[in-house]
């Protein structure tokens, strides 16, 4: 009975675990969804932490290219110029325009700021670079000085033509240039509002032409030298002193055609003059001088040798301080 008994609960054992839907889960089940749950939170953090790696990876790249960067790649351009501005020779120069373009952009202003004019070759080197269609920087605004005296005999107006296009030049200088006259000249300063110094001493054939085209464009103009220029007349000088009221140095020496007419004009308007060379101006009489000595204040010397008209007039007129 007692076997029967047994045999009756094996039985029933059976039939229950034959009957449960649910199988047997084992210890190592990958399908499990809290399984699943926990790897997908892990994936996340993950990321989240290479993420972080990523940002602080990328952060150390970018201290560590600074930390290689000169300390002269930092410094300012405006000290950087000044740097340069204490290299006297031009191959100098030109060797700081190749180390990098933030070089050579503080640098070519020094070197074009006066190009040298002392050979043909340089004058020849110099018009190509300005006329060059696909130059890197426009050289023809670097040009401030601009001085041919040099070659004074050989220069003509087809030396001067190639320079036409720097409009950008304070100081002219072309003493005994003898060969140059106003159709080289006056397309060279016309549209130059930033001329403050001229001297075209010995330039016999140059005209009105050419200072009635200073008058009207170079109005911040400082010094003229038109010494020997036998064909300037009143009309001209009498414009240039209306209009450009900064003059401070003239020199009329030996331009006979001048007289009292263009001299009081500048005594009325030239307020801040200092110096004036009226040598060998034979129509220049004593109302006129005294008319400077008079109007201009700051004027600290005048040359009036070989005036023959004056007399003692011209300082015995003067007000009494």
């Amino acid at each position: 009975m007692s076997r029967a008994r047994r045999m009756q609960r094996a039985s029933s054992a059976s039939s229950s675990s034959s009957s449960s839907t649910s199988p047997e889960r084992g210890a190592d089940d990958d399908n499990d969804s809290f399984m699943l749950r926990s790897q997908d939170s892990q994936s996340s953090l993950g990321l989240e932490l290479s993420s972080e790696m990523s940002h602080d990876a990328a952060a150390r790249l970018e201290w560590e290219e600074r930390c290689r960067v000169s300390p002269v790649a930092r410094l300012p351009a405006e000290l950087l110029i000044s740097i340069f501005a204490r290299l006297s020779a031009p191959g100098d120069l030109r060797s700081c325009m190749l180390v990098s373009k933030e070089w050579a952009r503080n640098s070519v202003g020094l070197l074009w700021h006066r190009p040298g004019m002392n050979r043909w070759d340089s004058i020849h080197s110099v018009v190509q670079s300005i006329r060059k269609a696909d130059k890197f920087f426009a050289y023809q605004d670097l040009v401030k000085r601009l001085n041919m005296s040099t070659l004074a005999g050989q220069v003509s107006d087809g030396s001067l033509v190639g320079m036409a296009a720097c409009k950008r030049v304070e100081r002219l200088t072309l003493t005994n240039c003898t060969k140059l006259t106003d159709s080289s000249l006056q397309p060279l300063v016309d549209g130059n509002k930033s001329l403050l110094a001229l001297d075209i001493t010995g330039l016999d054939q140059v005209t009105d032409r050419t200072m009635i085209t200073v008058a009207d464009n170079c109005l911040r103009l400082q010094g003229l030298n038109i010494t020997g220029c036998k064909k300037i007349s009143d009309a001209s000088i009498v414009a240039i002193a209306k209009n450009c009221r900064h003059l401070k140095r003239l020199k009329f020496n030996g331009c006979a055609q001048l007289t009292d007419t263009s001299i009081m004009i500048v005594a009325a308007h030239s307020t801040h003059l200092l110096e004036i060379d009226l040598h060998g101006l034979s129509n220049v009489e004593s109302p006129s001088i005294t008319a400077l000595l008079t109007s201009c204040p700051h004027l600290r010397e005048v040359r009036l040798a070989h005036c023959s008209k004056l007399t003692d007039d011209a300082f015995t007129a003067l007000p009494a301080t």
